[in-house]
């Protein structure tokens, strides 16, 4: 099924007191046209709420989309020319976020993954901010996404004045989530399932996320998410052995355009094909010891994912297509190529194209 939105004019922004997801009172200033993303990835959030140039109340942004969803970069980058002028950070929960160059820049909103929300608190950085009249606001796309991605996605659109946006993409969302949690078979058995994060990426094998996030995700899509039992946080190492002795029902491998950095790494992105994933996903499991005889791989139950579904308020079109792999029969007529295709046809400045998900073949 295709989703559509009716989207309005963007209201005026006006004084406003909000409350961010690190449960702070914070006062929005009135329409705020110098704002810092101390996540440079919330800017496929921003370009779902300002596509005609989601840089334009920018004056600074974390820099790691540029340098690791580089297919995307370049298209914005192409698109809007002036945004390789903005000033670029580091990461503020590793102490990288440079201050003074922030309050050099006078903002008047200085926009953190709640991540970043510990490191600041306990040290001096937030209240340094605050006392140069900078308003500081917690988002969260990454750790409890399920639960933070609607108010998240409402503050981000009361602080570009895009409210309206912002509505249609969360009904865009509830809409998805609802037609897969009506298909779920009843009584519902649940395949176990490894998610295994930027496979191939790092020479250990294998990263994995706990009950939050990508971990959430396998949930919503009537999965069982074997790595939980393991990993009390969000992230964590799973050792090889144990997914031997597990023996998932079912492998998905996340991926995006990193190839510059492992050629080992599963491509998936915008300048992707079919056939170069595949050939990524196979040349990976050949490389891995004792994988060929995992259940999942054996049944051609091993599937790639797109990365960048796990922090982009996109999530619901991994939702749709996990639930399509674990589900096949109940989700049938579901049709998350549709919604992706939608998504950008509608919110995007952008038009789809490449690969961002694919299967791979059964052995022989």
């Amino acid at each position: 099924m295709i989703l559509t939105v009716s989207l309005a004019m963007p209201a005026l922004a006006s004084s406003l007191e909000v409350t961010d997801l690190a449960d702070r009172k914070v006062l929005l200033p009135d329409d705020p046209q110098r704002v810092i993303l101390g996540e440079g990835r919330l800017l496929y959030t921003l370009a779902a709420l300002q596509p005609d140039d989601p840089f334009q109340d920018l004056v600074g942004w974390r820099d790691e989309l540029i340098r690791f969803d580089e297919d995307v970069w370049q298209r914005l980058q192409q698109r809007f020319p002036h945004a390789e002028q903005l000033a670029r950070f580091g990461k503020a929960a590793t102490g990288e976020f440079d201050l003074e160059q922030a309050i050099a820049l006078k903002p008047d909103v200085i926009v953190f993954d709640l991540s970043a929300w510990p490191a600041l608190r306990e040290g001096s950085a937030l209240g340094t901010l605050e006392t140069a009249g900078i308003a500081v606001v917690f988002v969260d796309f990454l750790t409890q996404a399920d639960q933070h991605m609607v108010p998240s996605l409402r503050l981000m659109g009361q602080i570009f004045a895009t409210e309206a946006r912002a509505e249609a993409l969360i009904t865009m969302r509830q809409q998805a989530l609802e037609d897969v949690a009506k298909r779920l078979p009843k009584p519902l058995q649940r395949p176990d399932v490894l998610i295994e994060t930027a496979a191939g990426l790092h020479p250990e094998c294998c990263r994995s996320v706990g009950d939050d996030n990508l971990g959430r995700v396998v949930r919503l899509a009537g999965g069982h998410n074997i790595a939980a039992e393991r990993l009390p946080g969000l992230f964590g190492q799973l050792h090889t052995e144990w997914i031997l002795s597990r023996n998932p029902d079912v492998i998905i491998q996340t991926g995006g355009d990193w190839q510059v950095l492992s050629s080992r790494s599963i491509p998936l992105g915008y300048d992707v094909s079919e056939d170069e994933t595949r050939a990524a996903m196979r040349e990976l499991i050949t490389a891995r010891p004792g994988w060929s005889t995992l259940k999942a791989v054996e049944s051609g139950h091993v599937h790639a994912l797109w990365h960048l579904f796990y922090n982009t308020p996109f999530q619901f079109i991994a939702v749709q297509q996990v639930a399509k792999w674990l589900h096949p029969d109940a989700m049938a007529d579901l049709a998350p190529a549709a919604a992706w295709q939608s998504v950008h046809e509608n919110l995007l400045p952008y038009p789809l194209e490449g690969t961002f998900w694919a299967d791979l073949e059964p052995s022989p």
